[in-house]
């Protein structure tokens, strides 16, 4: 099981956290229990879900999956950003891995995606509530996924434990929210940047070059001369090359 003890001595801005051994979605626990700075982990979900209300696999013993709760005075864009940021920058930290982030909340590693970040936005309380899911230790994946997804540790026995992980993820979280490194360091680790790229706009399917992001995080797409901004929360990236 996950060490909490470990995460809370490691963060003492978190004012508290919960492991259970199973769980529907941890997404679902925060919200249920708006505590500030709580953080919620669980073993496993019976009911994950990403962006666009996808389901991922979340399988006993084998993955990261946590949210935490932060009172925010507004909607604030760039916390998807943040959090991609402090994620690959704990695991170059604790481990020889060279992960990358596929705009706008995926990790990647070894071109297979390993994790996913979803921030959810709750207006009338003024929160937010941040979710990761991560597969850590190397696992039988469904045949229609081993072509995409992956582990951060897929190529042997993990060389630190999830505990380890997690504290370091809202260590770097919490550096990073202080100043605006974590913008520079997610457009370093950008796995999109240079890339052709395909994606859907009221119905129709469009290619160009990903060039650039914006401060906030919208990705800029040269489009045969066209340059087009696109927003995370309405276009999904088909497919790059």
């Amino acid at each position: 099981m996950i060490d909490i003890n470990n995460i809370l001595e490691k963060n003492p801005w978190l004012v508290t956290a919960s492991a259970v051994e199973s769980s529907a979605s941890t997404q679902l626990d925060a919200k249920n229990d708006l505590v500030d700075k709580k953080l919620f982990i669980a073993d496993m979900q019976t009911n994950a879900r990403g962006r666009f209300g996808r389901h991922y696999l979340a399988s006993k013993g084998n993955g990261i999956y946590m949210s935490l709760v932060l009172n925010v005075s507004e909607e604030v864009k760039n916390y998807t950003i943040l959090t991609a940021a402090a994620i690959v920058t704990a695991i170059e930290k604790l481990t020889n891995k060279k992960p990358q982030i596929k705009w706008v909340n995926d990790i990647y590693l070894d071109n297979k995606k390993i994790a996913g970040v979803l921030v959810e936005y709750l207006m009338s309380s003024q929160q937010i509530v941040i979710g990761i899911g991560l597969n850590f230790n190397s696992f039988d994946l469904p045949i229609d996924l081993r072509e995409k997804a992956s582990s951060l540790f897929s190529d042997g026995a993990p060389t630190i434990t999830r505990s380890d992980l997690i504290a370091e993820i809202w260590t770097q979280f919490d550096k990073l929210r202080s100043d605006d490194a974590f913008f520079n360091i997610y457009h370093a680790h950008s796995f999109i940047l240079g890339k052709t790229i395909e994606f859907e706009e009221n119905g129709q399917l469009i290619s160009g070059t990903a060039t650039d992001l914006t401060e906030t995080g919208e990705l800029i797409v040269n489009t045969g001369g066209l340059i087009k901004v696109l927003s995370s929360g309405e276009i999904s990236l088909k497919k790059w090359l």
